[in-house]
């Protein structure tokens, strides 16, 4: 009779010749690492203090001249020991980068998902740059940058499978692995949708994959990197666009350290604005360039790199925190709403309709009402920092503001474009010279900005100013004055509605980016106030997350240009509220 230990080792090798047989699957190897992965923290979670902060890290770092940088030393391509014995990847040279561009020593520390944030929160690291998912439910422990690396829990099919969403998968199998993320993202996804999938667990990925090749699931979800990675054959799968979970990889800072978590996204953002971050992007990916929509450059960033003598080493507090004022008095107080003439243009009217609007429906789920201040729309950022609103609309994400307010996620993008004829051949100003470009009277320094745009391509244009918003197309279509427009989108819009069919704003062929410029439109929240400022951000991902924000915006962008907001993944109520649900009338 076979011994169980000849069985199991027969059985081990069975599996192994199966592996073998299926060269598009990569085997996962060990990644050398200086201490286990699944490493315990080095103090209860439970029993580390919580109490305030009494000076800014940007303090501490200058101090003492180096920055501790918590690393994943086992996950390529974000970070892993090479064979120098130097930790290397994405993650690992974009926190090299943020460190050198402050002047200051880099010193990687070897942390595990199990005590990354531990290690953060018992002072063992400055921050973490570790792959590290913005969870919701994380936020009460420590703060998050923005996200500077946008990934998610995909689903990947057999090529042959004729899935295209993920509600195709409904009543299938579908395969996770044990313990990791892609098991949560499905259990929460099923919840949410209310879909019912048989969930079958692997010990590994290259299992989990294995079976899916082989017909023993129909799908499995991990994510999208990860799965890339061990499927070689990329021609025996398909990933489904849509996502199963939101994955926003982000740098964590402790919680309220609102200086030296500026520090960080200013610096994310320079090093994305000199080309750093594609720099590094390209080299871990393939030579694919930086997602060109991840990561929005805020106004007056600057061509100087940031650093930590810029900002503060304390740690102001607010006075007064928004939420339980919220939860008394059942108000919320917004700043920024126009007191528009009846002749007012239409893109203003438009504006101000979204932002009131976009506040009704966010105090709708908070169960509060809404208290608009008059006369605030040019001053709504000093409303706030003075503590005389709770919030402001409309207000762009903008470097100029950080020192008084908190600014939220963005919610309206708009920008410069060209409005052509429908036919017409242009498309840049490639195509434009000794052409008549229209712009606005009302856009201070936009001749400037025609000619400037011209010249990148060695042309020459003639200017005609249009002297009111709603003449644009007429002096077009009609009049013939202008043989384009070039301004403001939320100006072109409603002309494209007027004449459908005659109009359309062009999307520069070839190039990266359709825009010619980016406004980025958030709210304005009391500095340094995170729950408040949470609250607000998770209650925009909710309204996007369930349809209502993309409705909002459909007068004031196209279709094709809205975006798709970022959505941390957790759950949906926070301190109280339930953000998932408009409340009844």
């Amino acid at each position: 009779m076979m011994s169980s230990k000849s069985f199991l080792i027969l059985m081990m090798a069975g599996l192994l010749l199966g592996m073998a047989s299926l060269p598009a699957i990569a085997q996962e190897n060990p990644v050398p690492t200086l201490i286990p992965p699944t490493l315990a923290p080095t103090a209860d979670a439970a029993g580390i203090s919580d109490a305030l902060l009494a000076e800014s890290t940007t303090a501490r770092i200058q101090r003492e001249g180096k920055v501790r940088v918590g690393l994943l030393y086992n996950l390529p391509p974000f970070g892993e020991l090479n064979i120098r014995g130097q930790v290397a990847g994405f993650d690992a040279d974009l926190a090299r980068s943020l460190v050198e561009t402050w002047g200051l020593t880099f010193e990687p520390v070897q942390v595990t998902r199990q005590m990354a944030l531990d290690a953060l929160r018992n002072g063992d690291v400055d921050m973490v740059v570790a792959a590290q998912v913005h969870r919701r439910e994380l936020d009460g422990m420590v703060e998050f940058s923005q996200t500077y690396y946008p990934t998610a829990q995909a689903m990947a099919v057999r090529a042959d499978d004729g899935a295209v969403s993920l509600a195709a998968m409904v009543g299938r199998r579908i395969g996770v692995v044990l313990g990791y993320p892609g098991e949560q993202a499905v259990a929460v996804w099923r919840q949410r949708a209310g879909l019912m999938v048989t969930v079958i667990p692997y010990l590994t990925l290259d299992r989990a994959v294995t079976a899916l090749l082989t017909g023993e699931v129909d799908g499995v979800v991990e994510n999208r990197v990860q799965l890339t990675r061990v499927i070689l054959d990329l021609s025996l799968v398909r990933l489904l666009d849509e996502p199963v979970s939101p994955e926003p990889y982000a740098v964590v800072v402790p919680r309220q350290d609102v200086n030296f978590r500026n520090l960080v996204n200013r610096t994310l953002q320079y090093l994305k604005k000199t080309g750093r971050l594609n720099e590094i992007h390209q080299t871990y990916f393939e030579g694919a360039n930086y997602p060109e929509n991840a990561l929005p450059l805020w106004a007056n960033v600057g061509d100087e790199a940031p650093t930590p003598a810029l900002f503060g080493g304390d740690v102001p507090y607010p006075p007064q925190y928004v939420v339980p004022r919220l939860q008394s008095a059942r108000v919320v107080r917004v700043a920024g709403a126009a007191e528009l003439q009846p002749d007012a243009p239409e893109s203003e009217k438009r504006l101000d309709a979204l932002n009131r609007a976009l506040v009704e429906a966010m105090a709708a789920r908070w169960g509060v009402s809404v208290e608009f201040i008059p006369n605030s729309a040019g001053n709504a950022a000093d409303l706030v920092a003075a503590g005389q609103a709770d919030l402001a609309v409309g207000v762009p994400l903008d470097w100029a503001l950080a020192d008084r307010v908190d600014l939220t996620g963005f919610y309206l993008l708009h920008g410069e474009r060209l409005m052509v004829e429908q036919n017409a051949p242009y498309e840049t100003f490639n195509s434009l010279r000794g052409r008549w470009v229209g712009i606005f009277a009302s856009e201070p320094g936009a001749a400037d900005r025609v000619n400037a745009l011209a010249q990148t391509v060695n042309s020459s244009v003639r200017i005609f100013t249009i002297l009111r918003e709603q003449d644009a197309a007429f002096n077009m279509l009609v009049e013939e004055n202008a043989d384009v427009v070039f301004g403001d989108s939320l100006k072109l819009i409603p002309h494209l509605e007027a004449n459908p069919g005659l109009l359309r704003i062009t999307t520069r062929g070839e190039a990266p980016d359709p825009w010619y410029s980016r406004t980025y439109r958030a709210l304005a929240v009391p500095r340094n106030d995170l729950d408040f400022r949470l609250l607000v951000d998770y209650t925009l991902q909710e309204l996007a997350y369930d349809g209502v924000w993309r409705g909002l915006m459909s007068p004031v962008m196209l279709p094709e240009d809205i975006p798709a907001l970022e959505i941390w993944p957790g759950p949906s109520s926070y301190l109280g509220f339930n953000l998932d649900e408009a409340l009844a009338g």
